[in-house]
């Protein structure tokens, strides 16, 4: 079981389209279902008009879904919160935070602490897990510091939201960007700490655009609409993507018997200056 999972504060990009047609061709290379899940658990930057966008987009590439789950704003995930434990109230600020050296000090552990956000307490020792793409990673999730699983006014966050959804709606892989490669392990530890079997992980390559930044909508990268609207059709921009994951295609259908994760590269894609042009642009 497979999931979209689009965040619905900006028009999706070449970089979304690569992770998802990965998802959806390992999904239905071994006769499994995709899910599409609005990820919207930050209301502050979720629009219902760009979720209606990103579904338009999604239907006119040839993505297609066997069940529209839930979206995060409808879930609830005070249970879930009370059934993880190992968690404490913490009092740190973002400022105070980045004072320290950018990362969580772990002091609010045995403070006792009745105010702030709630952090999860990860494991004091190493997570192993393993990538189709990138084998064996074994992360030490401390890393990364313990995450925050409800903020301090109340909003529950990403960390807690996508394991307790992925749990609820069977999810058993995870195709995602590589930027999130390593943080799988602090995503592992919160999965076991629910009693729940980590699903499979499939980590496709950064895109980086030609200033030696990852594809995103924050950094300017052309939406799919905006491709449509310069005259791109879908098999142009699937010929894109699709390339980027090894595969000489221009349709999810007929890409299906060639999806090959040994030909998924680990390394970053890196764009030059003329890029647009692979999709007849100028």
């Amino acid at each position: 079981m497979g999931r979209l999972a689009p965040t619905p504060s900006g028009a999706l990009h070449l970089g979304n389209i690569t992770a998802f047609a990965a998802c959806w061709l390992s999904a239905r290379q071994q006769g499994g279902r995709v899910l599409l899940r609005v990820e919207d658990v930050d209301r502050s930057r979720a629009r219902r008009h760009i979720e209606a966008e990103q579904r338009r987009d999604l239907e006119w590439l040839g993505f297609t879904w066997d069940e529209l789950v839930a979206p995060q704003r409808d879930r609830d995930y005070a249970p879930w919160l009370a059934a993880l434990g190992r968690t404490y109230r913490c009092e740190c600020t973002r400022r105070t935070i980045a004072e320290g050296g950018g990362k969580h000090p772990l002091s609010c552990r045995t403070r006792g602490s009745t105010q702030g956000s709630v952090r999860f307490a990860l494991p004091d020792a190493p997570v192993r897990f393993v990538d189709r793409v990138h084998g064996l990673r074994i992360v030490h999730p401390l890393d990364f510091g313990d995450p925050v699983l409800r903020r301090r006014d109340g909003v529950y966050t990403y960390n807690l939201a996508v394991v307790a959804d992925d749990i609820t709606d069977g999810v058993t892989e995870v195709v995602r960007g590589a930027d999130l490669l390593d943080y799988t392990a602090v995503q592992t530890a919160l999965w076991r700490q629910l009693g729940a079997t980590p699903p499979t992980w499939l980590h496709t390559p950064l895109v980086l655009d030609p200033s030696h930044r990852k594809l995103s909508k924050s950094t300017g990268a052309l939406g799919i609409a905006a491709l449509r609207e310069a005259g791109c059709a879908p098999a142009q921009i699937l010929h894109v993507a699709l390339g980027w994951l090894g595969i000489e295609s221009r349709s999810l259908p007929d890409a299906i018997g060639l999806f090959d994760v040994a030909s998924i590269p680990t390394e970053p894609i890196q764009l030059s200056e003329d890029w647009p042009a692979t999709l007849g642009l100028r």
